[in-house]
């Protein structure tokens, strides 16, 4: 199955070592990102925010800016994967998501990854050697390729059906819950693996590259 790749730029901490962009991908800058994007000499194909952080409008194209109002419900990123979602875009890397002045916003990109999940697309948020990503009702198989740690955790309620398989700690159809962190500091083993759960939202945390997933 093919699919469509959209990257996003934040103003969060951003790693330029880290930064790819799939081929075929279609460029977002949100709001301060667009800075990051200027430096790596990136031409983004659209730049959403209502540029508090940014403190200018950028100097290109009209119909490739957004300009948001500073009261507004969703946060710049939100609304960058909304915007692509609706242009049918179903696989996320999101750059300068984490760290930053404001730990609240990595709270509200950490909520974005369950959006995404939540609307049969994949989000993944990259910063140096981690990578993040969320699923709902569904699972996820990494090459035996992987190395390193890896934490799964309940998000917004309890996980039910909860499967994991080939990791250093594994269980079978169990219930993890959003106040005990105990799917923390998992190993991948040199073999293939997979996480699942029937009925709620994991957010996953692991050592490596986005392409550690199988069949993206």
């Amino acid at each position: 199955m093919s699919h469509r790749y959209c990257c996003i730029v934040c103003a969060g901490t951003f790693d330029k070592k880290s930064f790819s962009r799939p081929e075929g991908s279609c460029l977002y800058a949100a709001d301060g990102g667009f800075k990051y994007l200027e430096e790596l000499n990136e031409e983004p194909d659209m730049v959403l925010g209502d540029f508090d952080s940014l403190n200018y409008i950028p100097e290109i194209d009209e119909e490739r800016i957004i300009k948001l109002p500073c009261e507004k419900d969703d946060t710049d990123t939100l609304y960058a994967v909304k915007h692509a979602l609706s242009l049918g875009y179903d696989r996320f890397l999101i750059y300068g998501a984490l760290g930053g002045d404001r730990i609240d916003h990595t709270i509200a990109n950490l909520q974005v990854l369950s959006y995404i999940a939540k609307h049969n697309a994949q989000g993944f948020i990259i910063n140096e050697n981690t990578v993040i990503t969320a699923i709902t009702n569904k699972s996820v198989s990494f090459k035996n390729t992987s190395s390193g740690m890896i934490s799964v955790f309940a998000m917004g309620k309890d996980a039910h059906g909860v499967t994991i398989k080939g990791l250093k700690y594994n269980i079978e159809n169990a219930t993890l819950t959003h106040d005990v962190p105990i799917g923390v500091s998992n190993e991948f083993m040199g073999e293939s693996s997979a996480i699942s759960v029937q009925n709620g939202t994991l957010t996953i945390v692991f050592s490596g590259k986005y392409t550690d997933l199988i069949d993206l």
